[in-house]
């Protein structure tokens, strides 16, 4: 439902603002809306039990390097991964460029947030190559991610 009915009120948003510095938010505020609905359902998931700064700031990034995805892609994706795979296309426009960006979404996240200032510990969480002492962290992003 949260990609069909993307609605996040200004509670919300403004959680977000107060986390984010103004590189961060404007990677936030640039991933699709149902992206943005997903990642303060993470973030509120987290929240319940840590207020780790560059787990929270993980929790809304996570997903900013997928850029425009259809649903039919996104639902396909999670029904064939290998097929999304296989007819993705890295660079330019259109659903293959789509399906890239869905199936190396860590790796191109990452590197966008490394560039908007994003700590260290934020980008390997969002790449999801942690150090030792980040695998809690990582436990927790992953369990809600996948929760919500």
């Amino acid at each position: 439902m949260h990609a069909l009915v993307g609605r996040i009120d200004e509670g919300e948003l403004r959680q977000a603002r107060d986390l984010l510095s103004d590189a961060e938010a404007g990677l936030f505020f640039a991933m699709e809306r149902r992206d943005q609905r997903h990642a303060l359902e993470v973030l509120r998931r987290l929240r319940a039990g840590t207020d780790e700064r560059s787990l929270l700031v993980a929790a809304l990034l996570h997903d900013c390097g997928k850029g425009g995805v259809p649903v039919w892609l996104r639902i396909l994706n999670v029904i064939a991964p290998r097929l999304v795979e296989a007819v993705s296309a890295a660079g330019g426009e259109g659903w293959r460029a789509s399906a890239y960006r869905l199936r190396h979404h860590a790796e191109i996240g990452a590197a966008k947030a490394e560039a908007a200032g994003c700590g260290p510990a934020t980008v390997r969480l969002i790449r999801g190559h942690v150090e030792p002492d980040e695998a809690w962290m990582y436990a927790l992003l992953s369990a809600a991610d996948d929760a919500s």
